[in-house]
């Protein structure tokens, strides 16, 4: 018997072996669990749309973050970050923010320093805060160039305060 002969029905075992154990391999469970840095979903074009990190990248157009931020950054079609969900652990921030185009943070729901706050800004410049700090409430309102004019507040004993609000001046005839 010629050696090509003897070795076909051992090359056919292996390879059906060979075979079984891989659809079998394809048919696994997935893992319980997946540990990374960093996870980028991307749209149908492959662009990046979600990603979640430990650090997170800066985001397009930035050479680099103040600090390290931690969390879900969210993007639009053009690779501009939109929004993010995050932690600033050395500056102890944690927030969810939407940011405009030019890449600022427009509006903020977050804890500073284990207080809570909601910022909404305008051309780079805070507008309207929101917060409790040290237990006092308080919302300030700020002109366009990001100086507060009015501000209320309500300390813990229930005690208000209001700066920056003038009586109407009469109307004139």
């Amino acid at each position: 018997m010629h050696l090509a002969s003897r070795a076909a029905p051992v090359v056919l075992a292996v390879s059906l072996v060979t075979a079984c154990a891989g659809a079998r391999e394809a048919g696994r469970d997935p893992p319980q669990s997946l540990t990374v840095r960093e996870l980028t979903v991307v749209d149908a074009r492959g662009q990046p749309r979600l990603r979640i990190g430990a650090p997170l990248p800066p985001p397009k157009g930035a050479e680099r973050r103040a600090v390290d931020a931690f969390g879900i950054q969210f993007m639009d079609q053009d690779g501009y970050e939109v929004a993010g969900l995050g932690m600033l652990e050395p500056v102890d921030i944690r927030g969810l923010c939407f940011d405009i185009k030019d890449a600022y943070e427009a509006m903020c729901v977050g804890l500073v320093k284990g207080e809570p706050s909601i910022t909404f800004r305008h051309d780079w410049k805070e507008r309207i805060t929101l917060g409790v700090e040290k237990g006092v409430a308080s919302i300030v309102l700020r002109d366009a160039q990001g100086e507060p004019r009015v501000r209320l507040e309500v300390d813990p004993d229930g005690k208000t305060r209001v700066e920056g609000v003038a009586p109407t001046a009469p109307a004139r005839p």
